[in-house]
């Protein structure tokens, strides 16, 4: 990703946080770096819209609100909060929030015509309710209990990826033959951190992030592996962050609070150097995961 003010304004920031919190797993392995991600605080959204935000702006909604100890993960512009009946508190600072702008130019085929030429990546300054006072009343969040486990698998059904059962103890895609291997439900146990359905959803969101990159979907993973060369000669730490965050997101929109896998805590000394590296990484990363669940969630 192109490096440019907004880029050193949000993703740099972003991934000094991210930097930070995966430095804490490793010196603390019982603590989690995707705690931020907590669906308590519902999943994020523009309070003026009920859009959902997507890709980075989830990710720093999430960690703002998380760090600021936030009630809800709820955004809006100072305009829109005035719309609403809010106005900012003295003195609260603003979120950035990412958008691309569309340009035209004229049409060199049909006369008086405007056509798309690019679009230039801008941001909007947001505030979280908590820095707002005013009439508004926000929407009563409710946990991920309200989404039934069959849903979940009915969604995953509806992708049509090959889901088996037939290694137990393993939890893998197989991008050769594209399918999705997950051990029995039984192998997941309660932890401190969430319940084993939870273990067992998060782990199955990586894996379904992962079966995206296949070529007969995005394509991602081939294309990535030139991309990243100065990283490691596979790019699958790369691929790993993808998933990780892929599953974050869509962990979000079934109320399923994303923990990180023990086995992947060996990614995290190098991610830690591969954004020391390349900052802008952090929203390559995010794009890709943000892609990879639109595949199978967009329509």
């Amino acid at each position: 990703m192109k490096k440019t003010k907004v880029t050193e304004i949000v993703h740099k920031p972003l991934a000094e946080q991210v930097i930070k919190l995966m430095q804490s797993q490793i010196n603390n392995p019982k603590k989690k770096w995707t705690k931020p991600f907590d669906s308590k605080f519902g999943r994020p959204q523009n309070a003026k819209t009920k859009l959902y935000f997507k890709g980075v702006n989830a990710m720093l909604t999430s960690f703002d609100t998380y760090f600021n100890k936030y009630k809800y993960c709820l955004y809006a512009t100072k305009k829109q909060w005035a719309s609403l009946g809010n106005v900012p508190k003295p003195g609260a600072q603003p979120l950035p929030i990412v958008f691309y702008k569309p340009m035209y130019e004229d049409s060199k085929i049909v006369k008086d015509k405007k056509v798309l030429s690019g679009a230039i990546l801008l941001y909007s300054k947001s505030f979280n309710l908590a820095q707002t006072e005013g009439d508004y009343t926000p929407p009563v969040f409710k946990a991920g209990k309200q989404y039934s486990v069959d849903a979940i698998d009915q969604f995953v059904k509806s992708t049509k990826v090959d889901l088996r059962h037939e290694e137990e103890g393993r939890c893998f895609y197989n991008e050769t033959s594209d399918y999705i291997n997950m051990t029995s439900k039984i192998n997941f146990k309660d932890t401190i951190e969430a319940d084993a359905t939870v273990h067992y959803y998060s782990t199955l969101f990586h894996e379904l992030t992962h079966s995206t990159g296949h070529e007969s979907r995005t394509g991602r993973m081939k294309k990535n592996a030139d991309k990243y060369k100065w990283w490691l000669t596979d790019n699958y730490a790369f691929e790993e962050l993808v998933a990780e965050l892929g599953s974050v997101l869509f962990g979000q929109q079934f109320g399923i609070e994303k923990t990180i896998r023990d086995n992947h805590i060996q990614y995290l000394n190098s991610w830690i150097k591969a954004l020391k590296h390349d900052y802008t990484l952090i929203g390559d990363a995010l794009a890709q995961s943000q892609k990879a669940v639109d595949f199978f969630t967009v329509k």
